[in-house]
């Protein structure tokens, strides 16, 4: 599903990532640490294809993407990957039932059941009572449970997650947690980045990013 073949990243003279390996097989979570500015996010967004890479290569769902056109690349997207990341990233004048159903919306599912499929990743995120409250009504961690909600509603076969629990507290990154291993089961391929170690247990395998390398 996702293999990344000495990966290097370099800012000038700083590289960031340096021959970096890393294999995910459907069906597998993987959970990357380590400290702050280490080059986590900056992995994520590679991996995703949403940053480019100095040299390797890197494919996902079995195809090289090194070349491929931005139009492939955005198909490949919206067909295959979800996204988790640190900034919400909704849209303020949608409410958080339209903020779901986008990526519905995308790929042509119809109304009513785009609707639907909404609702109930809403309802499993705690939020069947936020369905019409629009981003500037919901806190902090209301609107990273609808960007979740968002980023699983089409279940996809990739996801990324960069720190998806940092602004919930227990109960709210239980339901988070449980919703991202649905997929895991449901054979999707999962990578997340965190600093929160009690997180470890969910994951099929693990790895550290220091000197620009897995370990």
């Amino acid at each position: 599903m996702i293999k990344a073949e000495k990966i290097c990243k370099n800012y000038g003279d700083l590289n960031v990532l340096d021959n970096l390996d890393l294999h995910v097989k459907s069906g597998q979570f993987c959970i990357i640490t380590g400290p702050s500015g280490t080059g986590k996010s900056t992995l994520l967004n590679v991996l995703s294809g949403l940053d480019t890479f100095d040299a390797g290569r890197l494919y996902l769902m079995d195809k090289e993407i090194k070349n491929i056109s931005h139009k492939e690349m955005s198909l490949l997207r919206r067909k295959y990957i979800g996204f988790i990341f640190q900034s919400y990233n909704l849209i303020s004048s949608k409410n958080s039932m339209e903020n779901v159903a986008l990526p519905l919306k995308y790929n042509r599912i119809k109304y009513f059941h785009r609707r639907s499929a909404a609702i109930n990743a809403l309802e499993k995120m705690g939020l069947g009572d936020k369905l019409y409250h629009y981003p500037h009504q919901l806190s902090g961690g209301q609107q990273q449970r609808v960007a979740v909600a968002r980023a699983l509603v089409t279940r996809p076969r990739i996801l990324f997650c960069d720190e998806p629990t940092g602004n919930l507290d227990k109960e709210s990154a239980e339901m988070v947690m449980k919703g991202i291993l649905s997929l895991r089961d449901g054979g999707s391929a999962i990578v997340m980045i965190t600093h929160d170690n009690s997180l470890l247990k969910y994951a099929d395998c693990n790895y550290v990013l220091k000197d620009g390398k897995l370990q």
